[in-house]
Protein backbone atom coordinates (compact mmCIF):
# COMPACT_ATOMS: atom_id res chain seq x y z
CA UNK A 1 0.00 0.00 0.00
CA UNK A 2 2.74 2.41 1.02
CA UNK A 3 4.35 2.06 -2.93
CA UNK A 4 1.32 2.59 -4.50
CA UNK A 5 0.17 5.86 -2.53
CA UNK A 6 3.90 7.11 -2.77
CA UNK A 7 4.14 6.28 -6.36
CA UNK A 8 0.42 7.67 -6.99
CA UNK A 9 1.42 10.39 -5.78
CA UNK A 10 4.59 11.29 -7.41
CA UNK A 11 2.74 10.72 -11.02
CA UNK A 12 -0.17 13.22 -11.29
CA UNK A 13 2.13 15.85 -9.13
CA UNK A 14 5.33 15.42 -11.61
CA UNK A 15 2.95 15.65 -14.76
CA UNK A 16 3.02 19.56 -14.74
CA UNK A 17 6.83 19.66 -14.69
CA UNK A 18 6.55 16.43 -17.49
CA UNK A 19 4.90 18.55 -19.43
CA UNK A 20 6.61 21.94 -18.95
CA UNK A 21 9.83 20.17 -19.79
CA UNK A 22 8.78 18.64 -23.18
CA UNK A 23 7.62 22.01 -24.04
CA UNK A 24 10.91 23.25 -23.69
CA UNK A 25 12.86 20.33 -24.99
CA UNK A 26 10.39 20.85 -28.26
CA UNK A 27 11.45 24.58 -28.30
CA UNK A 28 8.14 25.72 -26.88
CA UNK A 29 9.73 28.20 -24.19
CA UNK A 30 6.50 30.23 -23.52
CA UNK A 31 4.59 27.54 -23.54
CA UNK A 32 6.70 25.75 -20.90
CA UNK A 33 6.94 28.40 -19.09
CA UNK A 34 3.33 28.84 -18.70
CA UNK A 35 2.81 25.04 -17.53
CA UNK A 36 4.94 26.18 -14.95
CA UNK A 37 2.25 28.75 -13.22
CA UNK A 38 1.78 27.52 -9.44
CA UNK A 39 -1.93 27.57 -10.18
CA UNK A 40 -0.82 24.18 -12.53
CA UNK A 41 1.77 22.78 -10.57
CA UNK A 42 -0.39 22.98 -7.02
CA UNK A 43 -3.81 21.35 -9.04
CA UNK A 44 -0.72 18.27 -10.02
CA UNK A 45 -0.13 18.35 -6.18
CA UNK A 46 -3.64 18.19 -5.14
CA UNK A 47 -4.78 14.99 -7.55
CA UNK A 48 -1.90 13.36 -6.14
CA UNK A 49 -2.80 13.80 -2.64
CA UNK A 50 -6.68 13.35 -4.08
CA UNK A 51 -5.72 9.79 -5.66
CA UNK A 52 -3.67 9.01 -2.91
CA UNK A 53 -6.74 9.44 -0.52
CA UNK A 54 -8.97 7.39 -2.87
CA UNK A 55 -6.48 4.98 -2.94
CA UNK A 56 -6.17 4.14 0.63
CA UNK A 57 -9.91 5.09 1.36
CA UNK A 58 -9.09 8.25 3.59
CA UNK A 59 -10.11 11.71 2.94
CA UNK A 60 -8.32 14.11 1.72
CA UNK A 61 -7.63 15.96 4.98
CA UNK A 62 -6.14 12.54 6.62
CA UNK A 63 -3.63 12.50 3.83
CA UNK A 64 -3.08 16.26 4.23
CA UNK A 65 -2.14 15.68 7.54
CA UNK A 66 0.41 13.89 7.19
CA UNK A 67 2.19 15.97 4.88
CA UNK A 68 4.04 19.32 5.42
CA UNK A 69 1.52 21.65 3.92
CA UNK A 70 2.65 24.92 5.29
CA UNK A 71 5.69 24.52 3.45
CA UNK A 72 4.34 23.03 0.35
CA UNK A 73 2.21 26.68 0.14
CA UNK A 74 5.24 28.40 0.88
CA UNK A 75 6.87 26.94 -2.01
CA UNK A 76 3.83 27.51 -4.10
CA UNK A 77 4.35 31.51 -3.20
CA UNK A 78 8.01 31.39 -4.06
CA UNK A 79 7.49 29.86 -7.32
CA UNK A 80 4.75 32.33 -8.36
CA UNK A 81 6.95 35.20 -8.00
CA UNK A 82 9.73 33.93 -9.78
CA UNK A 83 7.28 32.23 -12.61
CA UNK A 84 6.33 35.87 -13.18
CA UNK A 85 9.57 37.26 -13.47
CA UNK A 86 11.02 34.69 -15.99
CA UNK A 87 8.03 35.19 -18.10
CA UNK A 88 8.34 38.40 -18.20
CA UNK A 89 12.04 38.35 -18.96
CA UNK A 90 11.37 35.86 -21.57
CA UNK A 91 9.11 38.02 -23.39
CA UNK A 92 11.78 41.10 -22.81
CA UNK A 93 14.66 39.36 -24.03
CA UNK A 94 14.25 36.07 -25.70
CA UNK A 95 14.06 37.93 -29.48
CA UNK A 96 18.06 38.24 -28.61
CA UNK A 97 19.06 34.48 -28.44
CA UNK A 98 18.83 33.47 -31.95
CA UNK A 99 19.35 29.89 -32.25
CA UNK A 100 20.60 29.40 -28.58
CA UNK A 101 17.21 26.77 -28.20
CA UNK A 102 18.88 24.43 -31.01
CA UNK A 103 21.95 23.89 -28.72
CA UNK A 104 20.41 23.91 -25.41
CA UNK A 105 17.91 21.15 -26.99
CA UNK A 106 20.83 19.12 -28.30
CA UNK A 107 22.38 18.68 -24.30
CA UNK A 108 18.96 16.82 -22.98
CA UNK A 109 19.12 13.56 -22.20
CA UNK A 110 17.20 10.85 -23.96
CA UNK A 111 15.50 8.25 -22.47
CA UNK A 112 14.41 10.23 -19.02
CA UNK A 113 11.56 12.26 -18.20
CA UNK A 114 12.24 15.72 -19.16
CA UNK A 115 13.45 18.22 -16.46
CA UNK A 116 12.26 21.64 -16.89
CA UNK A 117 14.58 22.61 -13.61
CA UNK A 118 17.53 21.26 -15.33
CA UNK A 119 16.62 23.27 -19.12
CA UNK A 120 15.70 26.65 -17.27
CA UNK A 121 19.06 25.99 -15.58
CA UNK A 122 21.37 24.80 -18.83
CA UNK A 123 19.48 28.12 -21.00
CA UNK A 124 20.23 30.70 -17.54
CA UNK A 125 24.36 29.28 -18.55
CA UNK A 126 23.93 29.94 -21.76
CA UNK A 127 22.93 33.04 -21.66
CA UNK A 128 24.76 34.27 -18.38
CA UNK A 129 25.93 36.73 -19.64
CA UNK A 130 23.12 38.77 -20.17
CA UNK A 131 22.16 39.21 -16.41
CA UNK A 132 18.73 40.36 -16.75
CA UNK A 133 17.87 37.70 -18.82
CA UNK A 134 19.40 35.16 -17.53
CA UNK A 135 19.32 35.42 -13.49
CA UNK A 136 14.83 35.24 -13.83
CA UNK A 137 15.93 31.97 -15.50
CA UNK A 138 18.32 30.89 -12.74
CA UNK A 139 15.82 31.49 -9.63
CA UNK A 140 12.63 29.59 -11.32
CA UNK A 141 15.26 26.72 -12.24
CA UNK A 142 16.19 26.92 -8.21
CA UNK A 143 12.00 27.15 -6.93
CA UNK A 144 11.71 24.17 -9.76
CA UNK A 145 14.19 22.08 -7.95
CA UNK A 146 13.11 23.11 -4.81
CA UNK A 147 9.51 21.67 -5.18
CA UNK A 148 10.71 18.88 -7.05
CA UNK A 149 12.96 18.05 -3.61
CA UNK A 150 9.14 19.00 -1.53
CA UNK A 151 7.45 16.82 -3.92
CA UNK A 152 10.19 13.97 -3.09
CA UNK A 153 9.64 14.66 0.65
CA UNK A 154 5.83 14.44 0.36
CA UNK A 155 6.10 10.64 -1.39
CA UNK A 156 8.69 9.68 1.18
CA UNK A 157 6.26 10.49 4.18
CA UNK A 158 3.48 8.66 2.45
CA UNK A 159 5.95 5.54 1.78
CA UNK A 160 7.17 5.38 4.86
CA UNK A 161 4.21 6.05 7.66
CA UNK A 162 1.12 7.17 5.32
CA UNK A 163 0.71 3.57 4.81
CA UNK A 164 0.57 2.67 8.68
CA UNK A 165 -1.26 6.16 9.55
CA UNK A 166 -3.52 6.06 6.97
CA UNK A 167 -4.51 2.24 7.14
CA UNK A 168 -5.71 3.38 11.00
CA UNK A 169 -7.89 6.06 9.33
CA UNK A 170 -9.62 4.22 7.04
CA UNK A 171 -10.69 1.45 9.71
CA UNK A 172 -11.74 4.44 12.14
CA UNK A 173 -13.72 5.14 9.59
CA UNK A 174 -15.16 1.74 8.93
CA UNK A 175 -16.18 1.45 12.55
CA UNK A 176 -17.82 5.09 12.29
CA UNK A 177 -19.91 2.89 9.97
CA UNK A 178 -20.17 -0.05 11.72
CA UNK A 179 -21.27 2.21 14.75
CA UNK A 180 -23.89 3.59 12.00
CA UNK A 181 -25.17 0.68 11.23
CA UNK A 182 -25.76 -0.38 14.79
CA UNK A 183 -27.35 2.82 15.85
CA UNK A 184 -29.72 2.46 12.76
CA UNK A 185 -30.73 -1.28 13.49
CA UNK A 186 -31.47 0.07 17.35
CA UNK A 187 -33.69 2.74 15.89
CA UNK A 188 -35.46 0.14 13.61
CA UNK A 189 -36.25 -2.13 17.17
CA UNK A 190 -37.11 1.16 18.87
CA UNK A 191 -39.27 1.85 15.93
CA UNK A 192 -41.23 -1.33 15.76
CA UNK A 193 -41.87 -1.77 19.96
CA UNK A 194 -43.11 1.50 20.18
CA UNK A 195 -45.94 0.95 16.62
CA UNK A 196 -48.87 1.31 19.67
CA UNK A 197 -48.07 4.54 20.22
CA UNK A 198 -47.64 5.53 16.89
CA UNK A 199 -51.21 4.34 16.23
CA UNK A 200 -52.80 6.56 19.13
CA UNK A 201 -50.52 9.70 18.09
CA UNK A 202 -51.97 9.54 14.39
CA UNK A 203 -55.60 9.41 16.11
CA UNK A 204 -54.74 12.42 18.21
CA UNK A 205 -53.30 14.03 14.92
CA UNK A 206 -56.86 13.21 13.27
CA UNK A 207 -58.73 14.19 15.90
CA UNK A 208 -57.28 17.79 15.63
CA UNK A 209 -57.53 17.98 11.80
CA UNK A 210 -61.15 17.48 12.15
CA UNK A 211 -61.95 20.76 14.52
CA UNK A 212 -62.87 23.41 12.94
CA UNK A 213 -60.29 26.18 13.46
CA UNK A 214 -57.62 26.18 11.57
CA UNK A 215 -54.94 26.80 14.35
CA UNK A 216 -56.28 24.36 16.17
CA UNK A 217 -53.15 22.46 14.90
CA UNK A 218 -50.64 24.42 16.89
CA UNK A 219 -51.98 22.17 20.13
CA UNK A 220 -50.57 19.04 18.36
CA UNK A 221 -47.38 17.87 20.65
CA UNK A 222 -44.37 17.48 18.72
CA UNK A 223 -44.15 13.86 19.87
CA UNK A 224 -47.30 13.17 17.79
CA UNK A 225 -46.15 15.17 14.99
CA UNK A 226 -43.23 13.77 14.57
CA UNK A 227 -44.75 9.76 14.44
CA UNK A 228 -47.65 11.31 11.94
CA UNK A 229 -48.36 9.96 8.52
CA UNK A 230 -46.83 12.03 6.08
CA UNK A 231 -49.89 12.62 4.22
CA UNK A 232 -51.24 13.82 8.27
CA UNK A 233 -47.95 15.95 8.46
CA UNK A 234 -49.15 17.76 4.93
CA UNK A 235 -52.23 18.22 6.39
CA UNK A 236 -51.00 20.17 9.56
CA UNK A 237 -48.22 21.93 7.14
CA UNK A 238 -51.45 22.87 4.76
CA UNK A 239 -52.79 24.08 8.51
CA UNK A 240 -50.03 25.87 9.67
CA UNK A 241 -49.85 27.89 6.31
CA UNK A 242 -53.91 28.85 6.60
CA UNK A 243 -53.11 30.00 10.29
CA UNK A 244 -50.12 31.73 9.81
CA UNK A 245 -51.85 33.64 6.64
CA UNK A 246 -54.77 33.69 9.10
CA UNK A 247 -52.76 35.65 12.19
CA UNK A 248 -50.85 37.91 9.85
CA UNK A 249 -54.11 39.16 8.66
CA UNK A 250 -55.51 39.51 11.73
CA UNK A 251 -51.84 41.23 12.54
CA UNK A 252 -51.89 43.70 9.10
CA UNK A 253 -55.75 44.30 10.48
CA UNK A 254 -54.59 45.51 14.12
CA UNK A 255 -51.64 47.43 12.18
CA UNK A 256 -53.91 49.13 9.72
CA UNK A 257 -56.25 49.61 12.65
CA UNK A 258 -53.53 51.27 14.91
CA UNK A 259 -52.50 53.05 11.82
CA UNK A 260 -55.73 54.35 11.41
CA UNK A 261 -56.46 55.32 14.98
CA UNK A 262 -53.17 56.97 14.83
CA UNK A 263 -54.17 58.83 12.17
CA UNK A 264 -57.31 60.14 13.40
CA UNK A 265 -55.91 61.08 16.45
CA UNK A 266 -53.21 63.24 14.83
CA UNK A 267 -56.07 64.77 12.47
CA UNK A 268 -57.82 65.45 15.30
CA UNK A 269 -55.17 67.37 16.99
CA UNK A 270 -54.35 68.65 13.70
CA UNK A 271 -58.26 70.25 13.54
CA UNK A 272 -58.07 71.01 17.14
CA UNK A 273 -55.25 73.20 16.79
CA UNK A 274 -56.32 74.99 13.27
CA UNK A 275 -59.42 75.67 15.13
CA UNK A 276 -57.23 76.80 17.85
CA UNK A 277 -55.45 79.04 15.41
CA UNK A 278 -58.00 79.85 13.42
CA UNK A 279 -60.08 81.45 16.36
CA UNK A 280 -57.74 83.27 17.54
CA UNK A 281 -56.86 84.53 14.21
CA UNK A 282 -60.73 85.92 13.62
CA UNK A 283 -60.41 87.71 16.88
CA UNK A 284 -57.23 89.34 15.29
CA UNK A 285 -58.84 89.67 12.23
CA UNK A 286 -62.10 91.58 13.54
CA UNK A 287 -59.54 93.95 15.35
CA UNK A 288 -57.41 94.82 11.97
CA UNK A 289 -54.20 92.87 13.53
CA UNK A 290 -52.10 90.76 11.26
CA UNK A 291 -49.08 88.54 11.45
CA UNK A 292 -46.40 87.13 8.82
CA UNK A 293 -48.18 83.45 9.79
CA UNK A 294 -51.79 84.49 9.27
CA UNK A 295 -52.06 83.58 5.98
CA UNK A 296 -50.41 80.16 6.39
CA UNK A 297 -53.08 79.36 9.62
CA UNK A 298 -55.44 80.62 6.95
CA UNK A 299 -54.58 79.01 4.45
CA UNK A 300 -54.12 81.45 1.92
CA UNK A 301 -51.78 84.23 0.74
CA UNK A 302 -51.86 87.18 3.83
CA UNK A 303 -52.32 89.50 0.74
CA UNK A 304 -55.91 88.00 0.46
CA UNK A 305 -56.58 88.69 4.03
CA UNK A 306 -55.92 91.97 4.06
CA UNK A 307 -57.86 92.65 0.72
CA UNK A 308 -60.58 90.94 2.51
CA UNK A 309 -60.23 93.85 5.50
CA UNK A 310 -59.91 96.68 3.81
CA UNK A 311 -62.89 94.92 1.48
CA UNK A 312 -60.95 95.64 -1.83
CA UNK A 313 -61.32 91.96 -3.44
CA UNK A 314 -59.68 91.54 -6.59
CA UNK A 315 -61.52 89.84 -9.79
CA UNK A 316 -58.93 86.97 -9.31
CA UNK A 317 -60.03 86.46 -5.46
CA UNK A 318 -63.37 84.67 -6.56
CA UNK A 319 -62.42 82.12 -9.78
CA UNK A 320 -62.23 80.01 -11.29
CA UNK A 321 -61.62 77.55 -8.97
CA UNK A 322 -62.27 79.24 -5.52
CA UNK A 323 -63.12 81.27 -3.72
CA UNK A 324 -60.07 80.43 -1.60
CA UNK A 325 -61.93 80.90 1.70
CA UNK A 326 -59.68 81.83 5.14
CA UNK A 327 -59.94 78.66 7.62
CA UNK A 328 -62.52 77.07 5.77
CA UNK A 329 -64.08 74.19 7.82
CA UNK A 330 -62.05 75.37 11.39
CA UNK A 331 -63.90 77.12 14.13
CA UNK A 332 -63.67 81.01 13.42
CA UNK A 333 -64.10 80.49 9.64
CA UNK A 334 -67.99 81.26 9.30
CA UNK A 335 -66.48 85.17 11.02
CA UNK A 336 -63.96 85.07 7.57
CA UNK A 337 -66.61 83.58 5.82
CA UNK A 338 -68.91 86.20 6.59
CA UNK A 339 -66.16 88.68 5.90
CA UNK A 340 -64.96 87.56 2.87
CA UNK A 341 -68.79 87.84 1.92
CA UNK A 342 -68.79 91.90 3.29
CA UNK A 343 -66.20 92.34 1.18
CA UNK A 344 -67.25 90.59 -2.09
CA UNK A 345 -70.43 92.82 -1.98
CA UNK A 346 -68.13 95.70 -0.88
CA UNK A 347 -65.68 95.57 -4.06
CA UNK A 348 -69.06 94.56 -6.33
CA UNK A 349 -68.02 96.67 -8.73
CA UNK A 350 -63.62 95.36 -9.05
CA UNK A 351 -64.66 91.62 -9.54
CA UNK A 352 -68.14 91.13 -11.56
CA UNK A 353 -67.14 93.19 -14.87
CA UNK A 354 -63.93 90.74 -15.38
CA UNK A 355 -64.82 87.87 -12.92
CA UNK A 356 -64.46 83.78 -13.97
CA UNK A 357 -66.73 83.01 -10.58
CA UNK A 358 -65.59 79.44 -8.67
CA UNK A 359 -68.47 77.44 -7.62
CA UNK A 360 -68.22 78.94 -4.00
CA UNK A 361 -68.66 81.94 -5.27
CA UNK A 362 -72.81 81.51 -5.25
CA UNK A 363 -72.84 80.15 -2.09
CA UNK A 364 -71.34 83.14 -0.26
CA UNK A 365 -73.45 85.39 -2.07
CA UNK A 366 -77.03 83.61 -2.37
CA UNK A 367 -77.72 84.98 1.45
CA UNK A 368 -76.68 88.66 0.91
CA UNK A 369 -78.32 88.32 -2.96
CA UNK A 370 -80.29 91.28 -1.26
CA UNK A 371 -77.70 93.49 -0.85
CA UNK A 372 -76.46 93.76 -4.34
CA UNK A 373 -76.82 96.19 -5.88
CA UNK A 374 -79.63 96.27 -9.03
CA UNK A 375 -77.21 97.35 -11.32
CA UNK A 376 -74.58 94.95 -10.47
CA UNK A 377 -77.28 91.69 -10.79
CA UNK A 378 -77.80 93.54 -13.95
CA UNK A 379 -74.75 93.95 -15.62
CA UNK A 380 -74.01 90.33 -14.26
CA UNK A 381 -77.05 88.89 -16.30
CA UNK A 382 -75.84 90.63 -19.38
CA UNK A 383 -72.11 89.85 -18.84
CA UNK A 384 -73.87 85.95 -18.26
CA UNK A 385 -76.00 86.49 -21.38
CA UNK A 386 -73.13 87.74 -23.89
CA UNK A 387 -70.61 85.26 -22.66
CA UNK A 388 -72.60 82.30 -23.49
CA UNK A 389 -73.61 83.09 -26.62
CA UNK A 390 -69.93 84.09 -27.56
CA UNK A 391 -69.07 80.84 -26.33
CA UNK A 392 -71.41 79.06 -28.46
CA UNK A 393 -70.40 80.39 -31.31
CA UNK A 394 -67.04 80.19 -31.15
CA UNK A 395 -66.47 76.78 -29.73
CA UNK A 396 -63.77 77.56 -27.60
CA UNK A 397 -63.18 75.61 -24.50
CA UNK A 398 -62.21 78.46 -22.22
CA UNK A 399 -64.92 80.32 -23.24
CA UNK A 400 -67.37 77.30 -22.79
CA UNK A 401 -65.89 76.59 -19.19
CA UNK A 402 -66.33 80.16 -18.14
CA UNK A 403 -69.49 80.74 -19.42
CA UNK A 404 -70.50 77.79 -17.77
CA UNK A 405 -69.38 79.68 -14.55
CA UNK A 406 -71.45 82.62 -15.20
CA UNK A 407 -74.71 80.79 -15.64
CA UNK A 408 -74.34 79.03 -12.34
CA UNK A 409 -73.73 82.05 -10.85
CA UNK A 410 -76.81 83.95 -11.87
CA UNK A 411 -79.06 80.55 -11.46
CA UNK A 412 -77.85 80.88 -8.15
CA UNK A 413 -78.57 84.33 -7.48
CA UNK A 414 -81.89 83.79 -9.61
CA UNK A 415 -80.53 86.43 -11.92
CA UNK A 416 -82.05 86.40 -15.31
CA UNK A 417 -79.57 85.96 -17.76
CA UNK A 418 -81.47 85.27 -21.39
CA UNK A 419 -81.60 82.13 -23.62
CA UNK A 420 -77.96 81.73 -23.61
CA UNK A 421 -76.99 79.83 -20.84
CA UNK A 422 -80.65 77.34 -22.27
CA UNK A 423 -78.75 76.87 -24.97
CA UNK A 424 -75.71 76.40 -23.51
CA UNK A 425 -76.97 73.57 -20.98
CA UNK A 426 -78.65 72.09 -24.09
CA UNK A 427 -75.28 71.80 -25.83
CA UNK A 428 -73.56 70.31 -23.00
CA UNK A 429 -75.93 67.36 -22.71
CA UNK A 430 -76.13 67.18 -26.79
CA UNK A 431 -75.34 63.26 -27.43
CA UNK A 432 -72.31 63.20 -29.14
CA UNK A 433 -72.34 61.56 -33.26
Amino acid sequence: MEVKLGGTFLTCAMGPLHHAGACMQASRVPEGLRELAPEGLLGGFQRGVDQAAKLAGVRREDVERLLPMADVREAIERLGDSQSEAVLAWDVYAGRIGGLLEGVAEVTDHGRAPDAGMWLERLANKVRRDRPFAEPLQVLAEDIAQWQAMIGRCRKLLDESGGGALAKAYHRRRLRRIASIVVSALVIVAALSVIVRFRAARARVDAVLERPEVCAVRDIAEDDLGRAASEQQRRVAARLDQCAAVEAREAREREERLRAEERAREEQRLRAERDEKCAALAVRFKAGAFSDDDGKIAGVENDLLRRIAGRRLLATDVGPAGPALPCEGARGGDELRAAFADALIASVWTWAPAADPGPKLGDLLVARRAELPPRAQTMLGVRTGYESKRAIVSGDPAALGRASRLCALTAKLEIASGAGCAALARLAVKPGP
